[in-house]
């Protein structure tokens, strides 16, 4: 026995046309299959507004990291700005502590050549901005390299001052051995055997013995010169010349640029002389003074 269908469980799509002759179609199709149909054909429909919703959500993502990358990129630029201005503020302190230990060795080496002075002040003292050359205070070690290097620039700019000044300031040891047999100023001459004026000193020596030019300067005079004999003058600045009497040998000639420690000549007995020695003057703007406070030397010297 066939079960009958509900008529409530199918469709019946009735197809007229428009010519008579055609014969009437009728479909019939279950509810179930329609309602089925109809669910899958929303299954795409909801698939896409997933999709789009999705996407458009990773899209906000996107803008997002894509904002922050370019915050971080900012940063990283800004980062290097720094890390190249500190490279380079690194660089000029580096250069700065350079150029402190080079002045501080040119600083050095110029105080190691200044020559000591006797002199009643007590000897030479350079100072610069208040400060001496010795001065090496606590102070000092927290400044910044660049008041370092004023500092630093200031002191050896009065360095090369002095320097100068000593480069044409009689200060060296004319000849060797360097003892006295004969001092500066009023004494018994040892010819007439009467009280007389000395202008220089008289230093022993040996025939032939190297005489040296004791600072830089030019040759004024270089011939024999009445009692000094064979003599040499040099002019050194303004206000310093130097005399040598009584040479045995002139090495030099009027006009020649001689430089301290140069040799200029050798001790003799020339001129007005009772046996070989140096006579060494030194003249201060014009007026002979006595030159044994001017001499670089160290420990004493003897006077006979």
């Amino acid at each position: 026995m066939k079960k009958k269908r509900r008529r409530g469980s199918i469709l019946t799509f009735t197809i007229l046309s428009d010519d008579a002759g055609q014969v009437v179609k009728r479909i019939q199709v279950k509810k179930l299959s329609l309602y089925s149909l109809l669910i899958l054909s929303t299954v795409p429909i909801i698939a896409l507004v997933y999709f789009i919703s999705i996407s458009g959500h990773q899209k906000a993502e996107i803008n997002e990291l894509s904002s922050l990358l370019d915050s971080e990129t900012t940063k990283g630029k800004k980062l290097e700005n720094t890390l190249a201005a500190l490279e380079e503020e690194t660089g000029e302190t580096m250069e700065r502590l350079e150029e402190l230990t080079k002045l501080e060795a040119q600083m050095r080496d110029y105080i190691n050549e200044l020559p000591t002075m006797v002199e009643p002040s007590g000897g030479v003292h350079i100072s610069a901005s208040g400060t001496s050359i010795g001065e090496t205070g606590d102070d000092l070690t927290f400044l910044p390299s660049s008041e370092l290097l004023k500092r630093y620039k200031e002191t050896l700019a009065v360095v090369d001052e002095v320097s100068v000044e000593l480069q044409y300031t009689p200060t060296a040891w004319p000849t060797n051995p360097n003892t006295l047999t004969s001092d500066f100023g009023v004494r018994n001459d040892p010819l007439h055997q009467s009280s007389s004026f000395h202008s220089g000193v008289d230093i022993r020596g040996y025939y032939g013995t190297p005489v040296y030019a004791t600072a830089d300067g030019t040759v004024t005079l270089a011939k024999y010169y009445g009692s000094y004999g064979n003599a040499i003058k040099i002019k050194h600045s303004g206000t310093y010349e130097t005399m040598y009497g009584h040479l045995m040998q002139i090495d030099v000639e009027t006009g020649d640029q001689v430089k301290r420690g140069d040799i200029i000549g050798t001790i003799g007995s020339t001129g007005r002389s009772t046996g070989p020695h140096l006579h060494y003057e030194v003249i201060k703007n014009g007026e002979p003074v006595d030159p044994k406070p001017y001499f670089n030397i160290h420990g004493e010297f003897d006077i006979d």
